[in-house]
Order: C-alpha cells, then sequence, then structure tokens
C-alpha cells in the first residue's frame, strides 16, 4: 500500500496556460511552485547572479526561440526569486 492517499498532482506547465488569459501573478505563483523545496538565494547572491540572468534572458529572447510566455514566465521567475529572497544569516550576540 502507498504511503500517500493521494498522489501529487502534476505540476502547471507553460503549455497548461492560456496566452490570452495569463496573468503575471499566475506565472509567479507557477515559478514559485516549481521551486518548491529548493532553497532561494540571500539578497546579495540575487544582486550578484542579476546581470548573469539578464543577459540569458536577453540572449534567449534574441535567439528567436523564445515566446512571449516563455519569456513572460522567466521575468516572472525573477520576480519570485526577489520576492522571495532570503534574509541573511543574523549574527550571534557576541556579548560576554
Amino acid at each position: 500500500m502507498a504511503d500517500t492517499p493521494y498522489p501529487t498532482p502534476p505540476s502547471e506547465s507553460l503549455a497548461d496556460l492560456d496566452p490570452e488569459t495569463a496573468t503575471t501573478d499566475q506565472m509567479v505563483v507557477m515559478a514559485h511552485a516549481h521551486r518548491a523545496g529548493e532553497v532561494y538565494p540571500t539578497g546579495e547572491q540575487l544582486l550578484s547572479n542579476l546581470p548573469v540572468v539578464l543577459r540569458a534572458l536577453c540572449d534567449h529572447l534574441l535567439s528567436g526561440e523564445a515566446t512571449a510566455l516563455d519569456v513572460a514566465y522567466r521575468i516572472a521567475s525573477i520576480i519570485d526569486a526577489v520576492e522571495t529572497v532570503q534574509a541573511p544569516p543574523v549574527p550571534p550576540d557576541r556579548r560576554h
């Protein structure tokens, strides 16, 4: 007998979205769901990687292979990362 009575439903993908009615908020929620269980970057990591991510997005757009929905999802993923950025660890109190 399985450990869970119900299987995990499949994640929604871009193919499941209607380009005519898709919203940024839908895509941010989808990107967040796709990152379930992953550790989000700290603000410093996010900021240092942002130029690399934006260059890759620009290159993808210039490749001619990108659809508007694909680019919108990648931007939504960046929005999700920024909105969910980890706070830096608090240094321990060193008073003695």
